[in-house]
Parts: structure tokens; sequence; C-alpha cells
């Protein structure tokens, strides 16, 4: 989940490394580091804390050279601390490697490089890499101890290479991504498109067990065989300026504003491509959804939809979970998958699975240069633009509004279903206007609870969950949801006085989840009601219009916007939650 960065060319590199390193700072913040290359003399810098922090104590704006490489982290094998910060350089001093992954068998190489007398300083799965390469180089050249090494390595990885006596950088990927951006000034590599987007707009996608290497030339090949790889640019579309701040504080809000606009474009959708998912789906016996966190909810709210409108089963599964289905799986089956990167790991493994198996696949993703859009038969964009904070906001009602609408497809009802989408999007500006004042409120009433628990029925339950992450991701309170059903089974024994409930209400689980929400007030808990009219049960109420099979799409943005507000009231940075990281690249 970390993110990794090269760039050889004209240019000063470490400017534009520790550009890189701001823009990919969502995939890890623990620490940072750059290396470049200066007249055949490697120099590196790296200390813990964000880049931000780390800059300001080791300006690496001054590294000098027009080559270089930089990382920022989320700690995986190895404590957060300098010494396990990238890059991690060879015994010798010749060779900095950054990496993003895990290397499965990495004990095992340590072990063989100790026997050959090598010393590896950090806790890190990634000090081998560099070292293996030097080993190798003893008796080949650089290219070719690249290769013996990428052979040797088991696991998860995209790495990129500096080697000081060449000013060669190498860089390959297993099952993690790495992309190229082709400039006029120099050539750029990294985890994604953000560092060079305002530089070039052509991009080479590398997929798994292809390296490149980058001198005076480029050439990039199969490191399993070692032949030469031809590849197509690819021509980007996303304009940085929408990952900019702006005048908004933080990310996350900004990113709750622009739903207004980017549900619209979710479900705006090709007509041929929506048609051809649609086929997909009714030809298929056995239809499977699966995510990991916000996605795998969104995937449970739209296994609703799929009941209610088209009378369809499906099944619902966390990716991380899903090699236990493989046994149900035929050349018949078909897998929808969901991830807002097109990088979860956990999602790309369960579409493997299903490959192997003959399955078909749809992704919906917000990356086109994903892994995920390279594995699926067929690829639905979000089209949101890009997500720097940590929490998925937009990509989730992007999401639930690309399922609405292949579902109201699949019953023959396209045209309709995009219509209730686009007047779910139309209310979005008036209820963050309408209700931020009063959330704002409630987030400085119930900052110090312990607990905070949603519930919801039929399609207001999946909000409930997806609510609940949203609170404890940024918010650090415990949050739960629950069925509002479930509770006389054991969660009911949690309530006490002043315990903040909200209860997500309907038109059509009004008069039960209202039932519900009596027998907490009963037990002292403090009611919050998310509904399109007011209640005596209510003790603090947040209007929601009603808008039937898109509920889902409405009654989430106060939630995101409490969660945002809460982090606020608690000092903390929403952009950035402790332990998380926006692209989860290793299982």
């Amino acid at each position: 989940m970390c993110g990794i960065a090269g760039y050889l060319g004209k240019r000063k590199a470490s400017p534009i490394l520790l550009d890189a390193v701001r823009r990919l700072e969502y995939r890890g913040y623990d620490s940072v580091g750059i290396a470049t290359l200066h007249e055949q003399r490697l120099s590196v810098r790296k200390a813990v804390g964000n880049v931000e922090e780390v800059d300001k104590k080791l300006h690496f704006a001054e590294m000098p050279g027009n080559v270089g490489i930089a990382h920022t982290r989320w700690a995986t094998t190895g404590k957060v601390t300098d010494e396990n910060a990238h890059p991690h350089l060879s015994n010798n001093g010749k060779i900095a490697v950054v990496h993003n992954g895990i290397i499965e068998n990495y004990q095992e190489l340590k072990g063989f490089l100790q026997k050959n007398g090598y010393t590896l300083k950090s806790q890190t799965d990634t000090e081998v890499i560099p070292n293996l390469i030097e080993h190798h180089m003893k008796r080949k050249s650089l290219k070719q101890a690249f290769l013996e090494t990428l052979r040797q390595l088991e696991g998860t990885f995209s790495i990129v290479a500096l080697d000081e006596g060449s000013g060669t950088i190498l860089g390959a990927r297993h099952n993690s991504p790495l992309v190229l951006g082709l400039a006029r000034d120099g050539t750029y590599i990294a985890s994604d498109v953000s560092p060079f987007i305002e530089a070039t707009k052509k991009a080479v996608l590398l997929e798994d067990d292809e390296a490149v290497i980058l001198d005076n030339k480029l050439e990039i090949l199969n490191f399993r065989t070692g032949k030469p790889v031809r590849k197509k640019i690819f021509l980007m579309h996303w304009n940085y300026e929408q990952a900019k701040k702006g005048d908004y504080e933080h990310f996350m809000m900004k990113e709750i504003d622009e739903q207004g606009s980017t549900i619209k474009k979710a479900v705006q959708q090709d007509a041929k491509l929506m048609k051809k998912a649609v086929s997909m789906v009714k030809k298929a016996f056995g239809v499977f959804l699966v995510g990991c966190g916000t996605s795998y909810h969104a995937c449970v709210s739209a296994s609703y939809v799929f009941s209610h409108i088209a009378k369809k089963h499906v099944n619902v599964v966390l990716a991380s979970e899903f090699e236990n289905h493989r046994e149900f799986l035929t050349n018949k089956t078909l897998l929808i998958a969901l991830s807002q990167s097109g990088e979860t790991a956990d999602v790309l493994e369960a579409v493997r699975i299903a490959k192997d198996k003959g399955v078909k696949i749809i992704a919906i993703t917000n990356v086109v240069s994903s892994t995920l859009t390279q594995l699926a038969d067929e690829t639905i964009m979000m089209n949101c633009g890009p997500e720097i904070c940590v929490l998925s906001t937009k990509s989730y009602t992007a999401q639930l509004a690309i399922l609405t609408a292949l579902v109201y497809g699949l019953a023959g009802k396209l045209e309709a279903g995009k219509k209730l989408v686009l007047q779910a999007a139309a209310k979005v500006p008036d209820i963050i206007r309408d209700s931020t004042p009063k959330i704002k409120a409630l987030a400085s009433k119930i900052k110090d609870s312990r607990s905070i628990f949603l519930i919801g029925r039929d399609m207001a339950y999946p909000s409930a969950l997806e609510g609940a992450l949203k609170i404890k991701e940024v918010s650090y309170i415990h949050a739960e949801g629950f069925a509002g059903g479930e509770l006389k089974h054991g969660t009911i024994a949690l309530i006490e006085d002043n315990v903040p409930v909200i209860v997500l209400a309907t038109e059509h689980t009004k008069k039960e989840i209202l039932a519900n929400a009596m027998e907490v007030k009963a037990r002292g808990g403090y009611i919050i009601g998310i509904n399109s009219r007011q209640d005596d049960v209510y003790d603090y109420f947040i209007e929601v219009p009603e808008a039937g099979m898109a509920n889902p799409i409405l009654m989430i943005i106060p939630i995101q916007i409490l969660a945002y507000y809460l982090a606020i009231e608690r000092n903390l940075d929403p952009d950035k939650p402790r332990n998380l990281a926006k692209s989860v690249t290793v299982k």
C-alpha cells in the first residue's frame, strides 16, 4: 500500500520526487524517503513522519541530480522507524530500492544472503532486494542480476531500483501496480499516474511479471522469460486540478461536496456498455458481487435492489473470503468486482480465483489504468475523478449509482433507473447545505461518546454498516451498524444512558424501525433520526428526502458529514486516519 516513484530526465529530480510522494501520500504516511544520483554518487534521505514533517527536517528539494527514486510507506513488515523507511541500500551502497508489497519468502532469502556475508540492517522484507541484485552482479550484468532477483521473489511487489554506477532505473511488478509516464523532459515511473499527470498524458501500463529498464532508452520485458514486450501508449483523461483541495481545508469535505456531480457522472454510462453488462448478468448462472470495506457495503446494498427490482438472487461475498466459494464457480458464473483503486489485493485475488474457473468478470472501478481493468472482461468506470482522502465517500455513492442503474437495466427499465439516480443526485447539494449546520452541532454534542450505534432495516441496513465504518475510520469512536430486528438478539445489552443511536428510516421500514428506536430510548439511548419526516421518538433529527431505491445514496451523505466533523471536533486529520491507507495492495 506504499507509494513509489522514480524519475530520469532533464530536470532536477528531487523537487519532482517530493511532489510525487505528496501526491502518493494517500497510499501511506508512516515514513518517507528519496534517493538521487549526482556525479555517480547516491544520496539518500529518509525518516519517520508524513511528507511535510520529514521535508522540514531533511529538505528533499536540495538533493542534487536528475535521476532518483522515492517512497512513502505504510508499514507492513517492520516497525515504523527511520531504519525501516525506504529507500533501502545494498551492502556496497551502490543500489537503492523502493518497494510496495510483501516478499513472502524474505526470511529464506535473508538467510541466503547472511550465509554469503551480507548484513541486513532493517526489519523489512525490502532490504533483501538490493542485496540480491548486488550478489548477482558479481557474475551478471545489472539487467540480468535484476531479472534473476525478481525470479527469486515470492509474494506481491512493485519495485523501483536505482543503480549508482550506470544511473539506470529498473522497475517491475507482480500483483502490485506500476505505471510509466512518457514526457518530453524525461520518463516517470510510479504506483499510479498522479505524480506525472501534469507533465504528460502519455502512460504505459505495466502488467504482471513485466520489468522496465530506463537508461538512454526504454526497454520492457517479461522477467520470467526475459523476452521483450511491446506496449501501447495509453492517453489519460484525468486533470490533476480535480485532486487539489482549492478552498477546502480537507479533501474529505471536498469529496463529500462533489457527490452531486459525481453521482451524475457515474450513472451517465455508454448505453452499449450497460446493455452488454445487463446481458452478461442475464446469461449468468450464478452472480457474485465482491468487494472490501466500503465496496463490500455497496455490494450488500445492491443485493437488495437486485431482489426488489429485478427479482434476481445474487451472492454477496467479502473478497477476502471468496476463495471459500471456489467450488461453486463454473464457466457460466459472473463475478462483479468493486474496487475504487482497482488494486485492492483481496479483490484481485478473488478475480484471479474466478478466472481460473472460467468465470466472466465485470469490474466497477475508478482507475482506468488499474490491474482490475486489465483482468476484467468488461469495466464500468465510476468517473469520480481522483479520490485523495483515505476514506471512500464519492466512490461509494458512485458504486451505488452504477449498480442501481444496472439492476434497473436487468428489469428492462434502464432509463427509469438512470432517472431515479439523477433525481437523487440533484438533491445532494441541498442535503449538504441544509444539514451541515445541524450535523456540526451534533458532532460537538457526541464527540466524547465511547460508542455510537446505527440501526436500519431493509436498504437502510447496509447504510448503517457503511455509516458505522465511516465514523470509526476517521473519528476512532467505536461504531457498529446493525439490522434493527437484531437489537433484541444481543445488541440492546450495550445500550445505556445517552449512548448515541442513529436510526436510518425509510417510508417502507418506518413503522418497524421506529418501534426499535423506542426500545432503545426506553433504555436511555440518545436517538438521532435520519428520515424524510420528523417523529416524536427522535431526540435529534436530520432530514433526508425519500428517494425509493435510491435511498442509500442519499442517507449516507449526512453520516459522511458527521464522521468528518467528529474528526474535526477530536482534533484529528480526516484525510489521513491512523493505520489506514487508501489503496490496500497487500492481503
